[in-house]
């Protein structure tokens, strides 16, 4: 487990409403966003929560520093985290840290190969007002994640900083592009050479081969490439630090300075087919792979090209509009005035047309101008920068083969782990059908979706979600025969495996397990389901009364319910959109959407979603009746004893 604060760089940009908002939003993935939790909140609504946090922090006025504080807990590839173990790792971490009485918003995310949560926390105290930051925060951390990993008994990771800062943030930059940072670069190419240099003039020569130059700068020293980019010498490795480089080469003397102050001359970046020149030179380029992406790299520079130009060009077109549109409002404006001067009116009259006028010319000019505003975003996010992880993820979700391959040969990637199924010999590789393709993670993993349930798929393995229903293991069943054929091995827990088997048997699919375990069990389930379907009464015997039949004690909102239920069930096989169907249950308390009414044999049904599901509720015909004012999506809260609200409004 992986405990990391995410500070933020400008006071001014934090904004806790705005992070909540991007932790929620889904971002066109289903799979993006997981449970919500509020803590400490008078609100049962992550809008409404982060609104109450905000006015929390208004109430002080002296901080001067973030009063936001931004939390991640990560786990590692493959490694799945029942809900109500993240809810206790949350609290406990909170606590650890001094913020188990603040207010705090907590979301899952699982569309990354490592599933992760994000906690939003207000530094600012709901009572006291007074803001708490944590001292040396790195230290507690360490101790909570070894803590915690072995109590619970999850994937342990080294907490202990080895690297600098400026070191960690290019790493960090290296994993999120997928280009090389000029500190790795040199850490790579020149590193070794530098620190066997004796004198200052090898070392500057040794820069000088490699296209750098040092320079002085504040009370130490910085490496340049002529680009502009610079970095720390001490973040390349503690050892050039000016201190280190002075007590290994001696003083730095203005007879070792002329050409190691003088930036290299400008290199042109080279395209694929020129000849590569001997000496090494940082370029941005991909981080090294298992296959050879020259082509696919330059087509990504292309469309960089491609998409500046673009994007210049729609400026231009949106910026020249904005100009005719004022030219024509303020053309307008002027006619109206002089037809105003020449109207035979009284003063009076003439002076209220005036400020009706103005009035009209102000109101168009600011429209014209949140028009020119809402477009720039719009033209913003359509032509944005793509990184080069990113612009492979892209071409993937279109069906670039080639650029998933990429993705799955990065070094950094690792295989799906955990309850997953795959070929037991070489795999067929047919195309994956029967789920909706969600996204793709930056290792090349694909997330279908089937439901409430979720299918990754990394090329050699498939994975089953975390709390994957039965439909889901089914879909996975039906998406490995389609990808790797009817010869199938499973890993993972032995429940999962039980289960696999029985949905195997269930489904009658003509497919085959290697393990031989599960192979009976699939054997035995499917004997069974066998037996069952012959003791089953015909049709004739199912109409005749049964005297040793049980009496039906259901109520009659029950048999409703079940009917609908059946139904319902019963055409998903046919139709894959419909969300499964379910009863209402005690976990279900909350606000949800509601999603419609239905009325089965005089029986008024209530519908609602929650988790990518259908819950149904029985009503009576008063609810009912007060039910049909209410739209579709709009937020109701169903109470334990199933009685329900419309938001925070009276009992229905």
């Amino acid at each position: 487990m992986i405990l990391k604060h995410v500070p933020m760089r400008s006071v001014r940009k934090s904004n806790v409403v705005e992070l909540v908002h991007y932790l929620t939003n889904t971002q066109g993935r289903q799979e993006r966003v997981g449970d919500i939790t509020l803590t400490n909140c008078a609100s049962d609504h992550h809008e409404a929560a982060a609104l109450e946090i905000l006015n929390t922090q208004a109430q002080n006025t002296r901080a001067k520093s973030d009063k936001t504080y931004h939390l991640i807990l990560s786990f590692r590839a493959g490694e799945t985290v029942p809900a109500d173990i993240l809810r206790t790792l949350e609290a406990r971490v909170c606590e650890g840290l001094g913020f188990g009485e603040h207010q705090r918003v907590s979301v899952t995310h699982s569309d990354t190969d490592h599933v992760h949560l994000h906690v939003a926390i207000n530094k600012i105290h709901p009572v006291r007002h007074t803001m708490h930051d944590p001292f040396n925060a790195y230290h507690t951390i360490g101790r909570l994640c070894a803590t915690l990993e072995q109590e619970f008994r999850l994937g342990q990771d080294n907490h202990q900083a080895k690297k600098t800062i400026s070191e960690t943030r290019a790493t960090d930059m290296e994993r999120h592009t997928g280009t090389e940072s000029l500190i790795g670069w040199i850490q790579r190419e020149a590193l070794t050479e530098l620190r066997e240099a004796r004198s200052w003039e090898d070392f500057t020569r040794v820069l000088h081969q490699h296209g750098l130059s040092l320079q002085s700068r504040g009370q130490g020293f910085v490496l340049t490439d002529g680009e502009g980019t610079f970095v720390k010498a001490s973040s390349v490795a503690r050892d050039l630090s000016k201190v280190s480089l002075e007590r290994r080469l001696g003083p730095r003397e203005a007879s070792h300075t002329p050409r190691a102050a003088q930036p290299p001359p400008r290199v042109e970046p080279r395209r694929p087919s020129q000849v590569t020149s001997i000496m090494p030179r940082y370029e941005p380029r991909p981080l090294r792979s298992r296959m050879d992406t020259r082509a696919l790299y330059a087509r990504y520079q292309q469309d960089r090209v491609t998409r500046v130009q673009g994007r210049s060009h729609a400026f231009r077109q949106a910026n020249t509009k904005k100009t005719q549109q004022m030219s024509a409002a303020r053309r307008a404006w002027q006619l109206k005035r002089g037809t105003i001067k020449l109207t035979k009116t009284t003063r009076l009259h003439k002076t209220a047309l005036y400020l009706l006028a103005s009035r009209n010319y102000r109101s168009n000019m600011h429209e014209i101008r949140s028009q020119y505003g809402r477009e720039r975003a719009a033209l913003t996010a359509r032509f944005r920068h793509l990184t080069w992880v990113d612009w492979l993820r892209q071409q993937a979700m279109g069906g670039d083969q080639e650029a998933l391959r990429a993705l799955r040969a990065r070094d950094s990637t690792h295989g799906l782990q955990g309850d997953t199924l795959m070929a037991s010999g070489y795999p067929v590789l047919k195309a994956a059908v029967g789920a909706y393709q969600d996204s793709v993670t930056k290792q090349g993993t694909i997330i279908y979706r089937v439901g409430a349930s979720a299918v990754r798929d990394d090329g050699s393995k498939l994975q089953v979600s975390r709390e994957v229903t039965d439909e889901g293991i089914v879909a996975a069943l039906r998406l490995a025969m389609g990808k790797y054929g009817t010869h199938l091995a499973v890993n993972g827990c032995e429940v999962f495996k039980d289960r696999v088997a029985r949905a195997a048997a269930q489904s009658a699919f003509a497919v085959r397990f290697t393990d031989a375990t599960v192979e009976t069990r699939r054997v035995r389930y499917a004997q069974e389901f066998s037996q069952q379907s012959v003791q089953a009464p015909s049709p004739t015997e199912q109409g005749l009364p049964r005297t040793d039949a049980p009496p039906d004690t259901r109520t009659p909102t029950d048999r409703a319910i079940d009917a609908y239920l059946a139904e319902r069930n019963a055409t998903r096989k046919r139709v894959t959109d419909i969300l499964p169907h379910r009863r209402f249950e005690a976990r279900d308390v909350g606000l949800h959407p509601f999603a419609g009414l239905r009325t089965i044999d005089g029986i008024d049904l209530a519908l609602i979603h929650h988790n990518h599901e259908i819950v149904v509720v029985g009503i009576d015909a008063r609810t009912a009746q007060r039910l049909t004012r209410v739209t579709l999506g709009a937020s109701i809260q169903v109470r334990e004893s199933g009685s329900i609200r419309i938001g925070k409004g009276r009992r229905l």
